[in-house]
Protein backbone atom coordinates (compact mmCIF):
# COMPACT_ATOMS: atom_id res chain seq x y z
CA UNK A 1 0.00 0.00 0.00
CA UNK A 2 2.70 2.44 0.39
CA UNK A 3 3.13 2.52 -3.27
CA UNK A 4 0.29 4.92 -3.17
CA UNK A 5 2.65 7.55 -2.15
CA UNK A 6 4.84 9.14 -4.43
CA UNK A 7 7.92 9.18 -2.38
CA UNK A 8 9.68 6.63 -3.25
CA UNK A 9 8.84 7.61 -7.45
CA UNK A 10 9.84 10.94 -6.23
CA UNK A 11 13.33 9.50 -5.11
CA UNK A 12 13.35 8.26 -8.57
CA UNK A 13 12.72 11.03 -9.97
CA UNK A 14 15.89 12.53 -7.66
CA UNK A 15 18.25 10.28 -8.18
CA UNK A 16 18.22 9.72 -12.05
CA UNK A 17 16.79 13.10 -13.19
CA UNK A 18 13.43 12.16 -15.18
CA UNK A 19 10.16 11.58 -14.48
CA UNK A 20 8.97 8.51 -12.58
CA UNK A 21 6.74 5.93 -14.77
CA UNK A 22 4.33 6.17 -12.31
CA UNK A 23 4.05 2.36 -12.11
CA UNK A 24 4.01 1.73 -8.53
CA UNK A 25 1.09 4.26 -7.86
CA UNK A 26 -0.41 2.23 -10.66
CA UNK A 27 0.08 -0.87 -8.55
CA UNK A 28 -1.18 0.44 -4.99
CA UNK A 29 -4.51 1.70 -6.64
CA UNK A 30 -5.10 -1.81 -8.05
CA UNK A 31 -4.83 -3.23 -4.21
CA UNK A 32 -6.82 -0.72 -3.42
CA UNK A 33 -9.74 -1.71 -5.82
CA UNK A 34 -10.14 -4.88 -4.51
CA UNK A 35 -9.48 -4.63 -1.13
CA UNK A 36 -13.01 -1.74 -1.63
CA UNK A 37 -14.44 -4.47 -4.12
CA UNK A 38 -14.49 -7.21 -2.01
CA UNK A 39 -17.60 -6.20 0.01
CA UNK A 40 -19.90 -6.71 -2.96
CA UNK A 41 -18.15 -10.09 -4.38
CA UNK A 42 -18.05 -11.61 -0.72
CA UNK A 43 -21.42 -11.69 -0.20
CA UNK A 44 -22.21 -12.94 -3.65
CA UNK A 45 -19.17 -15.91 -3.34
CA UNK A 46 -20.42 -16.85 -0.19
CA UNK A 47 -24.15 -16.60 -1.07
CA UNK A 48 -25.06 -20.24 -0.83
CA UNK A 49 -24.16 -20.17 2.69
CA UNK A 50 -25.23 -17.40 4.03
CA UNK A 51 -28.64 -18.20 2.70
CA UNK A 52 -28.87 -21.34 3.66
CA UNK A 53 -27.62 -20.36 7.50
CA UNK A 54 -30.20 -17.92 7.65
CA UNK A 55 -32.91 -18.96 5.44
CA UNK A 56 -32.99 -16.20 3.11
CA UNK A 57 -34.31 -15.96 -0.21
CA UNK A 58 -31.99 -15.27 -3.40
CA UNK A 59 -33.95 -12.09 -3.80
CA UNK A 60 -32.89 -11.17 -0.48
CA UNK A 61 -29.45 -11.68 -1.10
CA UNK A 62 -29.58 -10.06 -4.57
CA UNK A 63 -31.17 -6.44 -2.84
CA UNK A 64 -27.96 -6.36 -0.36
CA UNK A 65 -25.61 -6.82 -3.27
CA UNK A 66 -27.86 -3.93 -5.25
CA UNK A 67 -27.32 -1.96 -2.26
CA UNK A 68 -23.20 -1.97 -2.82
CA UNK A 69 -23.74 -0.51 -6.42
CA UNK A 70 -26.92 2.01 -5.25
CA UNK A 71 -24.45 3.26 -2.40
CA UNK A 72 -21.79 3.96 -4.97
CA UNK A 73 -23.68 5.43 -7.00
CA UNK A 74 -23.85 8.04 -4.31
CA UNK A 75 -20.36 8.36 -3.94
CA UNK A 76 -19.44 9.13 -7.32
CA UNK A 77 -21.78 11.86 -7.13
CA UNK A 78 -20.74 13.12 -3.89
CA UNK A 79 -17.31 12.96 -5.15
CA UNK A 80 -17.81 15.11 -8.34
CA UNK A 81 -18.87 17.64 -6.47
CA UNK A 82 -16.08 17.40 -3.95
CA UNK A 83 -12.80 19.75 -4.38
CA UNK A 84 -9.50 17.04 -4.82
CA UNK A 85 -8.24 16.76 -1.59
CA UNK A 86 -4.51 17.64 -1.71
CA UNK A 87 -3.52 14.47 -0.12
CA UNK A 88 -5.39 11.98 -1.83
CA UNK A 89 -4.03 8.94 0.01
CA UNK A 90 -6.07 10.00 3.54
CA UNK A 91 -8.95 9.90 1.35
CA UNK A 92 -7.62 6.40 0.24
CA UNK A 93 -7.16 5.41 4.02
CA UNK A 94 -10.60 6.68 5.51
CA UNK A 95 -12.23 4.77 2.76
CA UNK A 96 -10.61 1.47 3.87
CA UNK A 97 -11.01 1.90 7.20
CA UNK A 98 -15.03 1.90 6.65
CA UNK A 99 -14.55 -0.97 4.47
CA UNK A 100 -13.12 -2.60 7.40
CA UNK A 101 -15.71 -2.05 9.50
CA UNK A 102 -18.60 -2.53 7.30
CA UNK A 103 -17.14 -6.23 6.38
CA UNK A 104 -16.29 -6.80 10.67
CA UNK A 105 -19.93 -5.44 10.96
CA UNK A 106 -20.66 -8.05 8.36
CA UNK A 107 -18.93 -10.94 10.13
CA UNK A 108 -20.57 -10.26 13.72
CA UNK A 109 -23.84 -9.46 13.46
CA UNK A 110 -24.79 -10.19 9.50
CA UNK A 111 -28.98 -9.44 9.89
CA UNK A 112 -28.00 -6.08 10.32
CA UNK A 113 -24.29 -6.11 9.14
CA UNK A 114 -24.53 -7.21 5.29
CA UNK A 115 -26.58 -4.10 4.66
CA UNK A 116 -23.63 -1.99 6.13
CA UNK A 117 -21.42 -3.70 4.72
CA UNK A 118 -22.42 -3.13 1.45
CA UNK A 119 -23.36 0.23 2.17
CA UNK A 120 -20.34 1.54 3.41
CA UNK A 121 -18.13 -0.03 0.95
CA UNK A 122 -20.09 0.73 -1.96
CA UNK A 123 -19.90 4.44 -0.80
CA UNK A 124 -16.11 4.28 -0.40
CA UNK A 125 -15.69 2.63 -3.48
CA UNK A 126 -17.71 4.98 -5.86
CA UNK A 127 -16.30 7.95 -3.75
CA UNK A 128 -12.51 6.79 -4.56
CA UNK A 129 -13.07 5.55 -7.90
CA UNK A 130 -12.69 9.29 -9.51
CA UNK A 131 -9.93 9.94 -7.01
CA UNK A 132 -7.79 7.20 -8.13
CA UNK A 133 -8.84 8.09 -11.54
CA UNK A 134 -6.88 11.14 -11.07
CA UNK A 135 -3.88 10.00 -9.07
CA UNK A 136 -3.15 8.10 -12.06
CA UNK A 137 -3.44 10.73 -14.93
CA UNK A 138 -1.16 12.69 -12.46
CA UNK A 139 1.50 10.66 -11.19
CA UNK A 140 1.64 7.87 -14.77
CA UNK A 141 3.44 8.93 -17.76
CA UNK A 142 1.56 9.53 -20.95
CA UNK A 143 2.73 5.75 -22.08
CA UNK A 144 1.70 4.39 -19.01
CA UNK A 145 -1.79 5.86 -18.25
CA UNK A 146 -3.49 3.65 -20.41
CA UNK A 147 -2.14 0.31 -19.17
CA UNK A 148 -2.67 1.75 -15.42
CA UNK A 149 -6.10 2.54 -15.65
CA UNK A 150 -6.67 -1.49 -17.26
CA UNK A 151 -4.62 -2.83 -14.04
CA UNK A 152 -6.71 -0.79 -11.92
CA UNK A 153 -9.73 -1.79 -13.72
CA UNK A 154 -8.08 -5.81 -14.37
CA UNK A 155 -8.44 -6.12 -10.06
CA UNK A 156 -12.34 -5.54 -10.14
CA UNK A 157 -12.50 -9.26 -12.15
CA UNK A 158 -9.50 -9.97 -9.88
CA UNK A 159 -11.26 -9.36 -6.51
CA UNK A 160 -14.49 -11.78 -8.27
CA UNK A 161 -11.21 -14.56 -8.65
CA UNK A 162 -10.24 -14.10 -5.17
CA UNK A 163 -13.46 -13.66 -3.14
CA UNK A 164 -14.78 -17.20 -5.19
CA UNK A 165 -11.32 -19.16 -4.49
CA UNK A 166 -11.86 -17.75 -0.69
CA UNK A 167 -15.27 -19.35 0.10
CA UNK A 168 -14.62 -23.00 -0.98
CA UNK A 169 -11.01 -22.96 0.07
CA UNK A 170 -11.04 -21.18 3.24
CA UNK A 171 -14.66 -20.91 4.23
CA UNK A 172 -15.08 -24.75 4.24
CA UNK A 173 -12.98 -25.19 7.72
CA UNK A 174 -13.45 -22.31 9.09
CA UNK A 175 -16.94 -20.73 7.70
CA UNK A 176 -17.73 -17.76 6.43
CA UNK A 177 -17.50 -15.31 9.10
CA UNK A 178 -13.97 -15.71 9.43
CA UNK A 179 -13.18 -14.82 5.67
CA UNK A 180 -15.07 -11.55 6.22
CA UNK A 181 -12.91 -10.79 9.64
CA UNK A 182 -10.04 -11.24 8.03
CA UNK A 183 -10.64 -9.38 4.94
CA UNK A 184 -11.49 -6.35 6.85
CA UNK A 185 -8.04 -6.95 8.93
CA UNK A 186 -6.34 -6.29 5.42
CA UNK A 187 -7.88 -3.38 4.99
CA UNK A 188 -7.58 -1.95 8.12
CA UNK A 189 -3.66 -2.94 7.80
CA UNK A 190 -3.53 -1.20 4.40
CA UNK A 191 -5.65 2.04 5.89
CA UNK A 192 -2.98 2.30 8.47
CA UNK A 193 -0.51 1.79 6.49
CA UNK A 194 -1.50 4.72 3.94
CA UNK A 195 -2.06 6.87 6.62
CA UNK A 196 2.17 6.56 7.45
CA UNK A 197 3.14 7.61 3.80
CA UNK A 198 4.66 10.18 2.91
CA UNK A 199 2.43 12.61 1.04
CA UNK A 200 4.64 15.54 0.19
CA UNK A 201 5.01 14.76 -3.60
CA UNK A 202 1.49 14.34 -3.56
CA UNK A 203 0.70 17.87 -2.53
CA UNK A 204 2.37 19.16 -5.32
CA UNK A 205 0.70 16.99 -7.89
CA UNK A 206 -2.79 18.62 -6.62
CA UNK A 207 -1.19 22.04 -6.25
CA UNK A 208 -3.39 23.52 -9.62
CA UNK A 209 -6.87 22.38 -8.43
CA UNK A 210 -8.15 25.26 -7.84
CA UNK A 211 -7.04 26.98 -10.97
CA UNK A 212 -9.33 25.03 -13.09
CA UNK A 213 -12.63 26.03 -14.28
CA UNK A 214 -15.60 24.25 -12.71
CA UNK A 215 -17.03 20.99 -14.77
CA UNK A 216 -20.25 20.80 -16.27
CA UNK A 217 -22.37 17.59 -18.24
CA UNK A 218 -22.12 18.03 -21.71
CA UNK A 219 -22.83 15.59 -24.21
CA UNK A 220 -19.44 14.10 -24.32
CA UNK A 221 -19.64 13.37 -20.53
CA UNK A 222 -22.95 12.00 -20.67
CA UNK A 223 -22.50 10.00 -23.92
CA UNK A 224 -19.65 8.00 -22.07
CA UNK A 225 -21.37 8.15 -19.19
CA UNK A 226 -24.69 5.80 -20.68
CA UNK A 227 -22.10 3.68 -22.39
CA UNK A 228 -20.94 3.05 -19.12
CA UNK A 229 -24.42 2.43 -17.59
CA UNK A 230 -25.03 0.07 -20.31
CA UNK A 231 -21.60 -1.35 -20.53
CA UNK A 232 -22.38 -2.16 -16.73
CA UNK A 233 -25.21 -3.78 -17.48
CA UNK A 234 -24.11 -6.05 -19.77
CA UNK A 235 -21.17 -6.93 -17.27
CA UNK A 236 -22.69 -7.63 -14.09
CA UNK A 237 -25.92 -9.05 -15.24
CA UNK A 238 -23.09 -11.36 -16.78
CA UNK A 239 -21.21 -12.09 -13.67
CA UNK A 240 -24.66 -12.42 -11.42
CA UNK A 241 -26.22 -14.88 -14.27
CA UNK A 242 -24.29 -16.82 -16.26
CA UNK A 243 -23.66 -19.86 -13.76
CA UNK A 244 -27.45 -19.74 -13.36
CA UNK A 245 -28.17 -19.88 -16.87
CA UNK A 246 -25.80 -23.15 -17.47
CA UNK A 247 -27.03 -24.51 -14.93
CA UNK A 248 -30.65 -24.18 -15.83
CA UNK A 249 -29.40 -26.04 -19.03
CA UNK A 250 -28.34 -28.54 -18.10
CA UNK A 251 -24.51 -28.27 -17.66
CA UNK A 252 -23.63 -29.36 -14.17
CA UNK A 253 -22.04 -26.42 -11.66
CA UNK A 254 -18.58 -27.95 -11.98
CA UNK A 255 -18.31 -27.37 -15.59
CA UNK A 256 -20.55 -23.78 -15.16
CA UNK A 257 -17.82 -22.74 -12.64
CA UNK A 258 -14.85 -23.18 -14.92
CA UNK A 259 -16.79 -21.70 -17.79
CA UNK A 260 -17.42 -18.26 -15.28
CA UNK A 261 -13.61 -18.21 -14.00
CA UNK A 262 -12.29 -19.15 -17.50
CA UNK A 263 -14.35 -16.00 -18.88
CA UNK A 264 -13.34 -13.93 -15.67
CA UNK A 265 -9.51 -14.57 -16.17
CA UNK A 266 -9.54 -13.31 -19.75
CA UNK A 267 -11.88 -10.73 -18.50
CA UNK A 268 -8.59 -9.64 -16.44
CA UNK A 269 -6.52 -9.95 -19.48
CA UNK A 270 -8.46 -8.10 -22.01
CA UNK A 271 -8.25 -5.41 -19.91
CA UNK A 272 -4.33 -4.91 -19.01
CA UNK A 273 -3.44 -6.06 -22.79
CA UNK A 274 -6.13 -3.07 -23.98
CA UNK A 275 -4.54 -0.32 -21.43
CA UNK A 276 -0.93 -1.93 -22.91
CA UNK A 277 -1.98 -1.26 -26.81
CA UNK A 278 -3.72 1.75 -26.39
CA UNK A 279 -0.48 3.29 -24.36
CA UNK A 280 1.41 2.37 -27.97
CA UNK A 281 -1.19 3.39 -30.39
CA UNK A 282 -3.33 6.51 -28.25
CA UNK A 283 -5.51 7.09 -31.44
CA UNK A 284 -6.87 3.89 -31.69
CA UNK A 285 -8.79 4.46 -28.34
CA UNK A 286 -12.23 4.53 -29.93
CA UNK A 287 -12.41 1.85 -32.61
CA UNK A 288 -11.03 -0.20 -29.00
CA UNK A 289 -14.23 0.82 -27.46
CA UNK A 290 -16.45 0.20 -29.97
CA UNK A 291 -14.81 -2.97 -30.96
CA UNK A 292 -14.92 -4.62 -27.62
CA UNK A 293 -18.90 -3.75 -26.96
CA UNK A 294 -19.37 -5.07 -30.32
CA UNK A 295 -17.96 -8.12 -29.28
CA UNK A 296 -19.57 -8.19 -26.02
CA UNK A 297 -23.17 -7.97 -28.21
CA UNK A 298 -21.60 -10.67 -30.05
CA UNK A 299 -21.00 -13.17 -27.20
CA UNK A 300 -24.59 -12.41 -25.71
CA UNK A 301 -26.50 -13.53 -28.10
CA UNK A 302 -24.57 -16.55 -28.48
CA UNK A 303 -25.52 -17.31 -24.94
CA UNK A 304 -29.32 -17.46 -26.10
CA UNK A 305 -28.42 -20.98 -27.87
CA UNK A 306 -28.93 -24.20 -26.49
CA UNK A 307 -25.45 -25.40 -27.08
CA UNK A 308 -23.11 -25.66 -24.33
CA UNK A 309 -20.22 -25.06 -26.95
CA UNK A 310 -21.99 -22.09 -28.24
CA UNK A 311 -22.88 -20.97 -24.71
CA UNK A 312 -19.16 -21.22 -23.99
CA UNK A 313 -17.66 -19.17 -26.67
CA UNK A 314 -20.42 -16.62 -26.21
CA UNK A 315 -19.75 -16.48 -22.70
CA UNK A 316 -15.99 -15.71 -23.26
CA UNK A 317 -16.90 -13.25 -25.93
CA UNK A 318 -19.00 -11.21 -23.79
CA UNK A 319 -16.76 -11.40 -20.65
CA UNK A 320 -13.69 -10.41 -22.46
CA UNK A 321 -15.38 -7.68 -24.89
CA UNK A 322 -19.01 -6.88 -23.26
CA UNK A 323 -16.75 -6.51 -19.91
CA UNK A 324 -13.44 -5.46 -21.00
CA UNK A 325 -13.76 -1.92 -21.63
CA UNK A 326 -13.89 -0.23 -18.50
CA UNK A 327 -10.32 0.93 -17.70
CA UNK A 328 -10.20 2.21 -21.57
CA UNK A 329 -13.69 4.09 -20.84
CA UNK A 330 -12.77 5.93 -17.40
CA UNK A 331 -9.39 6.73 -19.28
CA UNK A 332 -10.99 8.65 -22.48
CA UNK A 333 -13.53 10.28 -20.52
CA UNK A 334 -10.36 11.70 -18.13
CA UNK A 335 -8.02 12.63 -20.74
CA UNK A 336 -9.59 15.32 -22.50
CA UNK A 337 -9.61 17.35 -18.74
CA UNK A 338 -6.77 17.79 -17.19
CA UNK A 339 -6.92 19.10 -13.87
CA UNK A 340 -10.10 17.67 -13.80
CA UNK A 341 -10.20 13.85 -14.45
CA UNK A 342 -11.66 13.30 -10.86
CA UNK A 343 -15.39 15.18 -12.16
CA UNK A 344 -14.88 14.14 -15.12
CA UNK A 345 -14.73 10.37 -14.35
CA UNK A 346 -17.17 10.49 -11.68
CA UNK A 347 -19.87 10.96 -14.56
CA UNK A 348 -18.35 7.52 -16.07
CA UNK A 349 -18.45 5.96 -12.32
CA UNK A 350 -22.13 7.28 -11.64
CA UNK A 351 -22.78 5.52 -14.90
CA UNK A 352 -21.02 1.91 -14.35
CA UNK A 353 -22.42 2.20 -10.71
CA UNK A 354 -26.24 2.47 -12.08
CA UNK A 355 -25.78 0.11 -14.65
CA UNK A 356 -24.06 -2.59 -12.06
CA UNK A 357 -27.33 -2.03 -9.57
CA UNK A 358 -30.22 -2.10 -12.45
CA UNK A 359 -28.58 -4.96 -14.84
CA UNK A 360 -28.99 -7.79 -12.22
CA UNK A 361 -32.17 -6.86 -10.99
CA UNK A 362 -33.60 -6.79 -14.76
CA UNK A 363 -31.81 -10.20 -14.86
CA UNK A 364 -33.44 -11.12 -11.61
CA UNK A 365 -36.77 -9.99 -12.79
CA UNK A 366 -36.65 -11.42 -16.63
CA UNK A 367 -35.01 -14.91 -15.74
CA UNK A 368 -38.35 -15.40 -13.41
CA UNK A 369 -39.92 -15.55 -17.05
CA UNK A 370 -37.40 -16.87 -19.59
CA UNK A 371 -33.52 -16.64 -19.53
CA UNK A 372 -33.76 -16.13 -23.24
CA UNK A 373 -35.44 -12.67 -23.05
CA UNK A 374 -32.61 -11.49 -19.91
CA UNK A 375 -30.04 -12.38 -23.00
CA UNK A 376 -31.96 -10.31 -25.07
CA UNK A 377 -32.20 -7.71 -23.45
CA UNK A 378 -28.33 -7.32 -22.05
CA UNK A 379 -27.39 -7.82 -26.01
CA UNK A 380 -30.08 -4.53 -26.40
CA UNK A 381 -27.47 -3.05 -23.69
CA UNK A 382 -24.33 -3.33 -25.39
CA UNK A 383 -26.05 -1.89 -29.03
CA UNK A 384 -26.88 1.00 -27.02
CA UNK A 385 -23.62 1.15 -25.44
CA UNK A 386 -22.16 1.41 -28.90
CA UNK A 387 -24.44 3.96 -29.59
CA UNK A 388 -22.90 6.19 -26.51
CA UNK A 389 -19.60 6.04 -27.93
CA UNK A 390 -20.03 7.00 -31.18
CA UNK A 391 -22.15 10.06 -29.84
CA UNK A 392 -19.02 10.62 -27.42
CA UNK A 393 -16.76 10.33 -30.81
CA UNK A 394 -18.79 12.48 -32.63
CA UNK A 395 -18.88 15.02 -29.91
CA UNK A 396 -15.16 15.96 -30.39
CA UNK A 397 -14.19 13.27 -28.02
CA UNK A 398 -10.12 12.79 -29.10
CA UNK A 399 -7.02 11.06 -27.39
Amino acid sequence: MNTLVSARDHAATSSTGRSPSGLPTAAGVAAVTVLTSLPVFLPGAANGLISAEFGWSSARMGAILAAYWLASLAGAFVSKRAALPSTIERTLAIALGATCLGLLCAAAVPAAGLWLSSAMGGYSYGYTQPHTNALLMRRCTARLRAFAFGLKQAAVPAATLLASMAMPTLAGPAGWRPVFAGTAVLCGVAAVVSTRSDTSAGRLATARRDRVPPLRGDAFLLALSGAGFFGAMVGNGLGGFLVLSLTSRGTSLSVAGVVATAGAALNIAVRLIAGWLIGRVPHAAWAALIGMFATGVVGVALLTRASLALMTAGALLAYGGGWGWAGLLHYVIGLPYPGREQRATAYSQMGVSLGAATGPMACGLLFTVNSVIAWWMLMVAGLAAMVCVAIARGRGGRT
